[in-house]
């Protein structure tokens, strides 16, 4: 599943049809391990689906939080949902508008190779 955060209201579908109407979208990075709890208000449910409406701090989106994290979707300390989300921001830049130098002087020397016969 992919976010991307734009603003302080983004939308987002998961598979679970037994959400409550309101909880917590907890936020875990593989790094960190630290969680962030974001508030949610489900705004559409059927039989197959539901539709949630997460609220980021206004300065998520600046954070550079691009990254695959874990989530989970609680209420009353009760896992409703839980895997893997890609989180996509603005400031993540886009394939090739940026190069990388990191200003070494050997960045780009190639390797050697020598021959070694097989005894």
């Amino acid at each position: 599943m992919t976010l991307t955060v734009n603003s302080t209201l983004e939308t987002l579908s998961v598979n679970s049809t037994d959400i409550p109407a309101t909880g917590k979208f907890v936020l875990m990075s593989g790094l960190s391990r630290e969680p962030e709890e974001l508030d949610y208000t489900r705004t559409l449910q059927n039989a197959r689906y539901s539709t949630i409406d997460i609220t980021f701090p206004a300065d998520f989106k600046d954070r550079h939080a691009n990254g695959v994290y874990y989530y989970s979707i609680n209420s009353n300390n009760i896992a409703y949902e839980k895997g893997y989300i890609k989180l996509v921001t603005v400031p993540g830049g886009e394939i090739n508008q940026k190069p990388f130098n990191s200003g070494a002087v050997t960045e780009e020397r190639e390797s050697v190779v020598y021959y070694r016969p097989t005894y």
